[in-house]
């Protein structure tokens, strides 16, 4: 039996970690993220799992960190 994970919105995201919207943007632009390692639905909306959420607090730490 497989267990669902629970997927979160970007709205969500940002007021978890609390940081402004264009620092989420910057990441991606930056390709510290890459778009194609996190899921996105059938209606084009990017969503995040948990896992996705650690990725981002590490890349944030490390642009906070230079």
């Amino acid at each position: 039996m497989q267990i669902e994970e629970r997927l979160y919105t970007v709205s969500e995201v940002l007021r978890f970690l609390n940081i402004p919207r264009h620092k989420l943007v910057y990441l991606f632009d930056s390709r510290k993220l890459r778009v194609e390692e996190f899921p996105i639905l059938p209606n084009g909306h990017k969503v995040f799992r948990q896992s996705d959420l650690e990725k981002i607090k590490r890349a944030l730490f490390e642009i906070g960190n230079k």
